[in-house]
């Protein structure tokens, strides 16, 4: 090679060399408000995936007591309750009982 080739190849290795150790692994350019806030968003948005990839992980593993026996949930579910069905409030007057029992009738109704 002759030798202002060879000065030339120097000089380019030598200026890329220093632009590189100048900007010290920094983007070349800046990034603009929306590039940013787009790289926010991709980022919230992978964290609420993964968030939602282990709670249904987690929700996977719980067993419930009607897909284990839905015909008893049913009967449970469709029969009125009685006073007889909470021993514990018997010093309750049968208007307050019977206000509770339809308080609750209406909260399995909802389910």
């Amino acid at each position: 090679m002759s030798p202002i080739r060879d000065i030339k190849v120097a000089l380019v290795s030598f200026c890329i060399l220093y632009y590189a150790i100048l900007s010290e692994g920094r983007p070349l350019r800046r990034r603009s408000v929306s590039e940013v806030q787009l790289m926010h968003n991709l980022g919230e948005h992978k964290h609420m995936q993964e968030r939602q990839d282990w709670l249904q992980m987690k929700l996977s593993n719980i067993h419930t007591v009607s897909s284990q026996n839905p015909e008893r949930m049913e009967s449970v579910r469709s029969r009125s309750l009685l006073p007889e069905d909470l021993p514990d409030l018997e010093d309750l007057t049968s208007n307050e009982v019977k206000s509770i029992m339809n308080i609750l009738e209406k909260l399995f109704d909802a389910q």
